[in-house]
């Protein structure tokens, strides 16, 4: 069991590591790391290649992602359907899928931005708080045009939320809890240089106005 337990974990790191930005980008000739931002996430691939084509990255690395909550542990656990957000198994297949995006083994450890990895995480587990971190993001986004701010805000409201809406957040469903406190840390700390650029004014934003 407890080997089974390890292959799943495994597992969805190196789901989690497929770098679906740069595999797709390199088809087109472009090396996805040496243009724009240079991350390999949804939002990068979009600015350099086309809002099409981010669209099919965020969905991608979203489902990675949901695949090592939904199907892995059904794999190797001999968890029954449906699995649940309160068995540690998901949460570290979960965990590690996210981890496996934002520090891939294929691409020496420098991926993505873990936004696109935790919803598709966060979409199986608790999409209640799901829905309302997205629409925090919306409005984000929508007011401040900063793609990277909408991404930590949303993070960070996921956690608010998960905080309220479960019944026992420190008790039974603690690590659910502990996993969106876990991912808002690393989300944030992966837009340490979006922050600096907010701060100085030269974050690019989207929807920007025609001068």
């Amino acid at each position: 069991m407890i080997i089974s337990c390890i292959i799943g974990i495994v597992l969805s790191y190196l789901l989690g590591s497929i770098p679906f930005g740069y595999l797709i980008a390199i088809t087109k000739g472009i090396d996805i790391r040496t243009e724009g931002s240079g991350n390999i996430g949804a939002t990068n691939v979009s600015r350099v290649l086309g809002r099409k084509y981010g669209l099919i990255i965020f969905f991608l690395d979203m489902f990675k992602a949901f695949a090592a909550v939904f199907f892995v542990p059904l794999l190797f656990s001999g968890i029954t359907f449906p699995t649940t957000p309160d068995n540690l198994l998901v949460i570290l297949c979960g965990f590690s899928a996210i981890l496996g995006h934002a520090f891939p083994v294929f691409l020496k450890f420098r991926g993505g931005k873990a936004v696109a990895t935790c919803f598709g995480v966060f979409i199986w587990l608790a999409p209640l708080a799901v829905g309302i971190s997205f629409g925090a993001w919306v409005i984000t986004v929508l007011v401040s045009r900063y793609v990277s701010l909408g991404s930590m805000i949303g993070t960070v409201s996921l956690a608010l939320v998960l905080l309220f809406v479960l019944d026992s957040p420190f008790g039974a469903d603690i690590y659910l809890m502990l996993l969106s406190i876990a991912v808002t840390i690393l989300v944030i700390a992966k837009h340490t240089s979006n922050i600096q650029r907010i701060v100085s004014g030269t974050e690019k934003r989207v929807f920007a106005k025609k001068k």
